[in-house]
């Protein structure tokens, strides 16, 4: 994208999006950790944070058609498959042992790094010097946290890492493929919920759903949480992002993730977060802003 094309209100709407995206997102991996401590089904956190979405971004999906004119059917498998309901059932299944303040620097704290690497090594993007030395600090950031849990054998850590090390590969599939699309933030949200939820729903039929016994209070929360703000509104505002900052400078602000995430996690859910965390924030901060300086 231009830079003429990034500047006026489209600018600052833009990051007003990607700051909001990240705040829902801090807030539903505490959540979402909330929900695995007690005890809910990684299938039942999918069906609502992607049926829910689904039906009340129907207007978005119905207008277009089912299969939107235009669009590359592979496109739009590889942002289901990598943002929709394999991304929460392993997002879910990670965090059943990993605690919320890990979970920032596996997923979005390395999303900015893969996507970088893909944009380096596919599409012949440009490394300024800047922008390397930003991507050293979330890099760095990343260690700090989680160079103390491997040195020490964390079993819940080496458990849970490796489903969220895919669930970030998924993702950055789903911002790379978006990307190549002509569907708005909102639409994209609206398709990959309408794709992913049929499956869910089959899933739920073979092993079964406890949703039904939720209290009404829980169930109108977690609507809330995974459905409305995480499944629709978070997706539509990062997908804007994208059009208006551009692949790179959007996925670096992903990094402030881990930073919320352990705030929330140490004071909602009681995690302790040690030097080496509050040492990772602070570089993960100073990486972002790096990036995004140096971003072409």
């Amino acid at each position: 994208m231009k830079d003429s094309e990034r500047q006026g209100p489209s600018l600052a709407i833009g990051y007003f999006a990607i700051l909001t995206s990240v705040l829902i997102w801090a807030g539903w991996i505490v959540a979402v950790r909330d929900a695995m401590v007690t005890k809910h089904a990684p299938l039942d956190i999918a069906l609502l944070r992607y049926g829910a979405p689904a039906i009340l971004l129907a207007p978005y999906w119905l207008r277009k058609g089912v299969f939107p004119k235009g669009e590359s059917p592979l496109m739009l498998i590889i942002m289901t498959l990598g943002w929709g309901g394999p991304f929460v059932l392993m997002i879910s299944q990670g965090m059943k042992t990993v605690d919320a303040s890990l979970f920032g620097p596996l997923v979005p704290g390395l999303l900015p790094m893969v996507v970088a690497l893909w944009g380096y090594v596919v599409e012949g993007d440009t490394m300024r010097l800047g922008r390397l030395l930003g991507l050293g600090f979330i890099a760095a950031a990343v260690v700090l946290v989680l160079g103390p849990a491997v040195a020490g054998g964390d079993p819940g850590l080496l458990a849970g890492a490796p489903w969220l090390v895919c669930a970030c590969f998924g993702w950055s599939a789903f911002t790379i493929a978006f990307r190549r699309t002509n569907l708005s933030g909102i639409e994209a949200a609206a398709y990959v919920c309408l794709y992913s939820t049929p499956f869910l729903l089959v899933a739920a039929m073979i092993a079964g759903t406890g949703l039904f016994e939720y209290p009404a209070r829980e169930l109108a929360f977690q609507v809330t949480v995974q459905g409305v703000l995480s499944g629709a509104i978070s997706v539509g505002f990062y997908g804007y992002a994208v059009r208006t900052l551009g692949l790179a400078s959007t996925a670096s602000f992903t990094c402030l993730v881990p930073v919320l995430a352990a705030i929330g996690g140490l004071v909602m859910l009681g995690e302790t977060v040690g030097p080496a965390g509050w040492a990772a924030s602070a570089s993960a901060c100073v990486g972002v802003l790096l990036v995004n300086r140096f971003a072409r």
